[in-house]
């Protein structure tokens, strides 16, 4: 290896001043530019979800890396820092921990939406893994006002039978992440952000500037190639159905999760704000081992 020469992953090169991938000769600098080149498009169009239907994302032209899904709410919350932002119990809880920032914040659950607010929340919602009941009366509301939305797509590639129409002049941006759907990548931040078009906020700077981890981008890029989107739903959806009924509670649409109420004796503690309790199933449905005693695994014992 020659002086000028050197490796940002096992496949991305700097040689001699110029950027190669897999040794093809990338002509210009931007990762996003880097990805439409390598097959961007063609890739998308092939990790489309089998499991659930998304509308109309297309529309959102802009298309950035961000590490990891926080990244995106950070600027959405910067842009909109002088108005009041709308949550839903049982949302997310780093929306909450960033409000103490400063931020002006109210639940959507006990207060109607009014004209100089922002709204954000999660499809599949977080608290229970399937859309929250009032998505669309929220996004009707956030229609007729003018009132910004941002969509949390994180759990999305661990969901099934979730449909939602993208088409809402409200919303202004979605986000989703390979943190929830592959082993490891939440160390990772592989995330994208999607916008109508190019609105010059530092996300679309430091990407512009190459400011993002090749080395997620590459990781990223692999699991495009060799996994299919509902990878995790095909390999252990009825995993997760036989450990609901082992451990008596119901299956969610994300196959991590299952759920209960404040009445089950081992979960009825899990209280997130709401009457739902939600119950991480990763240790009892994944092949990943414990390190410190690798009979830990629910069908393994």
């Amino acid at each position: 290896m020659s002086e000028q020469e050197h490796y940002l992953s096992e496949n991305i090169v700097v040689r001699d001043g110029s950027m190669f991938y897999e040794d093809k000769l990338i002509k210009r600098h931007n990762w996003h530019l880097k990805l439409e080149e390598l097959g961007w498009d063609k890739l998308h169009k092939i990790w489309i979800s089998k499991l659930n239907k998304l509308h109309n994302l297309d529309k959102f032209k802009s298309k950035k890396f961000v590490h990891g899904t926080s990244q995106s709410f950070d600027f959405f919350y910067l842009v909109n820092h002088n108005k009041r932002f709308r949550i839903f119990k049982g949302d997310f809880m780093y929306h909450q921990i960033m409000f103490r920032s400063g931020y002006d914040w109210k639940y959507i659950d006990d207060e109607e939406i009014k004209k100089d607010d922002v709204v954000i929340f999660s499809i599949p919602f977080s608290d229970f893994g399937d859309i929250h009941p009032r998505t669309d009366t929220v996004l009707d509301r956030c229609d007729e006002l003018g009132v910004p939305v941002f969509i949390d797509c994180a759990y999305m590639v661990m969901s099934r039978d979730i449909e939602v129409d993208f088409d809402r002049k409200c919303i202004q941006g979605i986000s989703f992440s390979l943190s929830k759907g592959f082993y490891g990548a939440e160390h990772l931040r592989i995330g994208i952000r999607f916008t109508r078009e190019d609105i010059d906020d530092p996300v679309d700077v430091f990407n512009s500037f190459e400011m993002v981890s090749y080395v997620s981008c590459d990781i990223g890029l692999k699991i495009f190639q060799n996994f299919e989107t509902d990878y995790l739903q095909n390999k252990y959806h009825e995993k997760q159905i036989q450990v609901c009924s082992d451990l008596f509670i119901e299956p969610t649409n994300c196959v991590i999760f299952g759920i209960t109420d404040e009445t089950h004796l081992r979960f009825g503690d899990y209280d997130r704000g709401t009457q739902r309790r939600r119950v991480c199933l990763s240790n009892f449905i994944g092949d990943m081992k414990s390190l410190d005693n690798p009979i830990l695994n629910w069908r393994d014992k």
